[in-house]
């Protein structure tokens, strides 16, 4: 019998040091930004939302800071909450451990990143490369669909960056020192590092999970770094494009006009970036972790922008 051939993993600077140094880094909270939050936002949890502290949070949110009166408490409080979450930081960093909010990672010492990941015997099928494949089609092809008819194209643009920083930047030595294009490395070493330690499970639930995510994320710490990791990518390109567009608002009879229409395409990109590149980004990411061919990963993001385009055809968009 001939064993199965294997190919070899490869953690290439995917993991860089200096990545992993900065998530383990303590998340440590100030005095005063806590109060401020607590002073404007306080009955919706927002100070505790800031502590990290989201089952609470989420107490307070639905109870209007408990008729006020946990509020209240929690004003006088906030100097002591913070001291505390600091402390459990400090604690923390000196046993080697992740901060609060990464606390599902493992000890510093424990994160073997020159090793496969922990789940990649349950998750190496074949069948997973060709759903994978699917779903990256349909994903895209949706994504050209709804561009087309709302001439909403940021999305593919963030998701094109995406795909390039995922194959050809994270291993591209010079990334590093370009400012911009180093940030968005060290987002893409990020969020490998949050699905090399967090088994991806099924790719269907995989494609949707941070998606539905959002509703678990007050509740669990992994759909919360999730769906975080998201944000910063759709949040950063948004305001990007939201400044381009403020540069426009002179073409506009009114400034307030101008500026409704840049904030209202400021929502329907981070909207619609979130929706699409977080699931191309949690089937990428998998399938890059498991080792596949480059020539199989590249086939999937080509599947995906060629999808895209074709949506975007049929609804007449280009």
């Amino acid at each position: 019998m001939v064993a199965k051939k294997v190919h070899a993993f490869s953690p290439d600077p995917d993991f860089s040091q200096t990545v992993i140094d900065e998530l383990y880094c303590p998340k440590f909270k100030y005095v005063p930004v806590a109060f401020i939050v607590g002073l404007l936002f306080g009955i919706f949890g927002g100070h505790r939302f800031y502590l990290g502290k989201t089952l609470s949070a989420t107490a307070m949110l639905l109870t209007g800071g408990g008729a006020l009166v946990w509020w209240l408490i929690d004003m006088f409080n906030i100097k002591t909450m913070v001291f505390e979450h600091n402390r459990e930081e400090k604690a923390r960093n000196d046993a080697g451990e992740p901060p609060q909010s990464l606390a599902f990672l493992p000890s510093k010492t424990a994160l073997i990143i020159n090793e496969p990941p922990g789940w990649v015997a349950r998750r190496s099928s074949k069948s997973r490369v060709y759903g994978s494949l699917f779903l990256l089609t349909l994903i895209g092809f949706i994504l050209g669909v709804i561009s087309g008819p709302t001439g909403t194209y940021e999305p593919t643009i963030i998701l094109l960056i995406f795909i390039l920083a995922s194959l050809t930047a994270a291993r591209w030595k010079l990334a590093a020192k370009v400012p911009i294009i180093a940030a968005l490395t060290r987002w893409v070493h990020k969020l490998r590092l949050y699905y090399y330690s967090v088994d991806p499970g099924n790719i269907w639930v995989l494609s949707l999970r941070p998606i539905y995510g959002v509703f678990f994320a007050p509740f669990s710490a992994k759909a919360r770094a999730e769906v975080r990791l998201y944000l910063e990518l759709g949040l950063i390109f948004s305001i990007l494009f939201f400044a381009a567009n403020i540069l426009e608002i002179s073409q506009y009879a009114s400034i307030w006009t101008g500026i409704s229409l840049a904030f209202a395409e400021f929502l329907q990109t981070l909207i619609f970036t979130y929706l699409f590149v977080a699931p191309v980004g949690a089937l990428l990411t998998t399938q890059i972790l498991l080792s596949r061919r480059d020539w199989v990963v590249w086939t999937m993001s080509i599947a995906c922008l060629g999808s895209i385009y074709v949506g975007l055809d049929l609804t007449n968009g280009i």
